[in-house]
């Protein structure tokens, strides 16, 4: 008897352990399920041209260490969260969402594009703008250099975090009865936070380029 009551017990803490994890897992039907999704979706691309913003700043020689410091910190930030995010899409709906550098992206639209080779020029010789970057925040943007450069970039991400908080507020006030997943309105609005204070540093980093 008391094998069995044993046995039994072992079963019902298998079955806490396995059965309320995916009930609580379980994908929200509804419009609120459908704004999930697009957030989802949405935020880790969203992410994505960042880091490929951020990966432009590191790959030049002529910026600050302060501004080095603030193109990691985006790639050491958003890259978990768009990991965490792809987790999520699948474990409660079962999709298996990837995202594509922007590089990746442009080099796979090459042969469509008609004016532009593989290396970056176009059919007269001459350099392509940005060739790798043509699409999104960073259209032109190799044109400067140094500080002008700087203050560029600072200003572009100012505006893209603007658009990351815009979308992670407009989630959050979809979903008036707090029926969304815990952790991904916990996402949000840390997204909010800490975008937001980094345009803050963002907005104190052009303000002392300006007076200098």
């Amino acid at each position: 008897m008391k094998k069995f009551r044993l046995v039994l017990g072992v079963l019902t803490l298998l079955l806490i352990t396995v059965v309320v994890p995916a009930l609580a897992d379980a994908p929200i039907e509804g419009r609120i399920g459908r704004a999930e999704l697009r957030f989802m979706e949405g935020m880790s691309d969203h992410h994505q041209m960042a880091i490929d913003m951020a990966n432009d700043c590191l790959a030049r020689t002529d910026i600050s260490e302060a501004l080095r410091s603030e193109c990691q910190m985006i790639i050491d930030s958003q890259q978990p969260e768009i990991e965490q995010m792809q987790a999520w899409l699948l474990a409660w709906y079962n999709v298996d969402y990837a995202v594509m550098p922007m590089s990746e992206m442009m080099s796979m639209m090459g042969d469509d594009m008609g004016g532009m080779d593989h290396s970056g020029m176009d059919m007269s010789g001459m350099p392509a703008t940005d060739p790798a970057m043509m699409m999104g925040m960073f259209a032109g943007f190799n044109r400067f250099e140094g500080t002008e450069y700087e203050m560029a970039w600072l200003e572009a991400m100012i505006d893209h975090h603007d658009d990351a908080i815009h979308m992670a507020q407009r989630f959050l006030d979809g979903d008036t009865e707090s029926v969304a997943h815990a952790e991904l309105r916990e996402l949000a609005q840390n997204i909010i936070v800490s975008q937001t204070e980094e345009i803050a540093r963002y907005e104190e980093m052009l303000t002392a380029m300006n007076v200098e």
